[in-house]
């Protein structure tokens, strides 16, 4: 391919909106259960009513990054929930790796909440890859509850490729090969991978955090191919990279199956959610990934306190977060701010968002 792949028919989809959409079903106990168990986040606030019910927030809550969940998706040659709101006309085939997102968490998601959905396209640019060109889309989506409150927006980046010519075998037998060559993940046959249980932590107070201060460390692994599908479960997401091997080695060129870079923002997202606890409130999460994680590989989400700032009488606490496997790997990294009550101060659940 020669020349700029944006061309003007693609250039003009930027400004443009999507139609709102209302999930099929609201937010359940059921929903914010599976997502909490397929993170392995067993906070009271997403599993136990009755003490959510007596908590700030009056109910169950759903984990922040998971509020939408694609309930029966169409199913196309990249999986199932691929399917973008204005489909780019780009002219190769190719699967959109996710290249990051900026969130700002406006007002907590309830059980019992219809979320609403909207995007808009932000920006599509080219950049030469080591292994080809490479267009990257950028979108904004918001979601909202059924009173018209909003309780997100993200700015999404998705990578896309083309496959280089010959990267596809196409020699069964060597695909067989190549097969072979993959590690089963852990745990063995007569190992069963336990549950973590939920720790009791006190709440931190803004007057008590400095600059340097370590965010409590988030274990998870080793991976599994059951904890991806457990999490494509949780919502509704089937894309063939994350569960199908053949394809994956086959179609995409990767050597195993991959971690699913959404999961990858759960556990970073549990680390500050964490931190900030009950009292406290996740305001904004950047994250930029920078590598892929497979099945076997341990994953370990940490972080620290980069400043610390008073803004309308509100205790704002940044951080700098990473993501790094047991083989040595950062693959994910970004940087995070957590509102922290002052002692004797109550946050308020509803925030105004901040420019992009």
């Amino acid at each position: 391919m020669s020349g700029s792949l944006i061309t003007d028919e693609i250039r003009a989809l930027v400004g443009l909106q999507s139609e709102p959409e209302r999930n099929r079903f609201p937010v359940s106990a059921e929903m914010a259960y599976d997502v909490a168990d397929a993170i392995e986040d067993y906070n009271p606030l997403y599993v136990d009513p009755e003490y959510a019910e007596s908590s700030r927030f009056g109910s169950l809550l759903c984990p922040p990054l998971a509020a939408w969940k694609d309930i029966a998706p169409p199913i196309g040659y990249f999986g199932a929930g691929q399917e973008w709101h204005f489909e780019v006309p780009l002219p190769f085939n190719s699967y959109g790796l996710n290249g990051g997102s900026d969130w700002q968490f406006l007002s907590p998601v309830r059980v019992g909440s219809w979320v609403s959905r909207q995007f808009r396209m932000l920006d599509i640019f080219e950049k030469q890859g080591r292994s080809g060109p490479l267009v990257f889309i950028v979108r904004e989506e918001t979601q909202t509850d059924q009173q018209g409150q909003e309780l997100s927006r993200a700015k999404r980046v998705s990578i896309h490729r083309a496959l280089p010519a010959g990267e596809q075998p196409t020699d069964v037998a060597q695909v067989a090969a190549d097969l072979t060559t993959v590690a089963v993940a852990p745990p063995n046959p007569e190992v069963i991978l336990s549950k973590p249980e939920p720790a009791q932590v006190a709440q931190r107070y803004f007057e008590d955090v400095a600059v340097g201060d370590s965010l409590p460390a988030v274990v998870k692994g080793p991976m599994t191919t059951t904890h991806l599908i457990r999490w494509a479960a949780a919502n509704g997401n089937y894309a063939r990279i994350h569960w199908d091997l053949p394809f994956a080695q086959l179609h995409q060129g990767l050597p195993n199956v991959v971690v699913n870079g959404s999961l990858k923002n759960q556990y970073l997202g549990q680390l500050l959610l964490d931190f900030a606890g009950e009292e406290g409130w996740f305001k904004r999460f950047y994250v930029e990934h920078r590598g892929m994680d497979f099945p076997g590989d341990t994953l370990t989400a940490s972080g620290a306190v980069s400043g610390v700032r008073e803004i309308d009488g509100y205790g704002h606490v940044d951080c700098t977060v990473v993501l790094q496997n047991d083989r040595g790997n950062q693959t994910a990294a970004g940087t995070a701010t957590v509102i922290l009550p002052k002692r004797g101060q109550s946050l308020p659940l509803t925030w105004d968002e901040e420019p992009w």
